[in-house]
């Protein structure tokens, strides 16, 4: 038997003695395994670890529920990286619009993108009877639920049935579930759960790993798939409509234009003497559909990693670019503002095209 069959075998007779679901299981495991490397403490030389990308850790979640390992940088490759995509949000309820960067690859489901890619047996459900079987049936499943139903999500006016992404674990003998957002753990009731889904818009299929389903060995043509969607993303048209031009390096140089724009959607008018855009640089950027610094050190990190440093060079510091806005939102003065966006557009347009020479790649596109 190898070391890994004796570990997961480990885990199941773990889970019959305590009722603990794999994931959970298996961390307490390797958490008390004194083989295991134990975590860096933050400032010393060892600590390495990425900033999480909370919708790669809730499918990294759920593979682990199925006893499938993936790491979680490898996932945010395959579910397509970085992308961008800028939009102001205008309600004539509220004097300011609503600022919205997307800063991961969009607008593709994420779960559903890394799962195909990787070719793992999953099925689907796209209504609240099939999911409420799916959690009767004992499944743990991604699925979306509606931010203004969630008690712990941040609440965002008129945003009330945005999709948050989470994975639903059933605990035995309990009403409750274990709700994982990608950062932290929480508690719904069935009731609670399939309630905030329901109110959801339901764009993002609820998804079950089949029973049996396995990794490839080989997760380099996963991979490859993932930065093909990258690059098309970034460069090509996404939905097909005019609002294309907000997507991608494109959406960059528009979110730039608009910065120091004189028309209606220009920021000087837009948002007048309102100073709601510092605080929504800060969310866009390190929390909202993102990792830190939007994404960028991380990807940098994946393509290091992949060999490809020249294209990681370009990410690493197109990534110090959005520290800087994120750190420096409270006192930018517009000019500032859009020279760096500028910047950022034409460090990642580089690194993109650095991207594409990649032979392996290249089949992909």
């Amino acid at each position: 038997m190898t070391e890994r069959k004796a570990f997961k075998k480990r885990v199941r007779e773990q889970m019959e003695a305590t009722g603990q679901s794999y994931a959970q299981a298996a961390e307490q495991l390797e958490r008390t395994n004194p083989a295991s490397p134990k975590p860096a403490v933050a400032g010393s030389a060892q600590h390495t670890q990425p900033d999480p990308h909370p919708a790669s850790a809730v499918v990294v979640r759920l593979l682990k529920e199925s006893g499938l390992d993936l790491d979680p940088v490898t996932a945010f490759g395959i579910g397509g990286g970085i992308g961008f995509m800028y939009a102001l949000f205008q309600y004539k309820q509220v004097p300011a619009p609503l600022l919205t960067l997307v800063c991961q690859h969009h607008p593709e489901p994420w779960a559903l993108a890394i799962l195909s890619r990787l070719e793992v047996a999953h099925t689907t459900a796209r209504n609240k009877r099939d999911t409420q079987k799916l959690l009767d049936e004992g499944h743990a499943v991604i699925l979306p639920l509606a931010r203004g139903s969630v008690p712990w999500a941040k609440q965002i006016e008129f945003a009330e049935r945005d999709e948050l992404v989470v994975v639903a674990i059933s605990m035995r003998e309990s009403d409750e579930l274990s709700v994982f957002d990608g950062a932290t753990e929480h508690r719904m009731t069935r009731s609670e759960l399939l309630d905030a889904y329901a109110a959801s818009q339901r764009k993002h299929p609820t998804i079950a790993i089949e029973p049996g389903a396995q990794l490839p060995a080989d997760l380099t043509p996963a991979l490859r798939k993932g930065f093909a969607a990258t690059v098309n993303a970034m460069t090509g048209p996404v939905l097909g409509n005019p609002f294309d031009v907000n997507f991608g390096l494109s959406g960059l140089r528009k979110w730039a234009e608009k910065v120091l724009g004189s028309t209606k959607d220009g920021w000087s008018k837009a948002y007048g003497d309102d100073d709601s855009w510092r605080s929504r640089l800060v969310e866009c950027i390190d929390h909202e559909h993102t990792a830190r610094s939007a994404g960028r050190p991380l990807f940098a990190r994946l393509l290091a990693e992949q060999g490809l440093s020249a294209a990681a060079d370009y990410f690493e510091r197109s990534g110090t670019l959005w520290r800087g806005i994120a750190d420096r939102s409270g006192e930018l003065s517009y000019e500032q503002l859009a020279e760096i966006v500028g910047q950022i557009a034409e460090e990642e347009a580089r690194g993109i095209t650095e991207l594409t020479q990649d032979s392996g790649l290249q089949t992909q596109l």
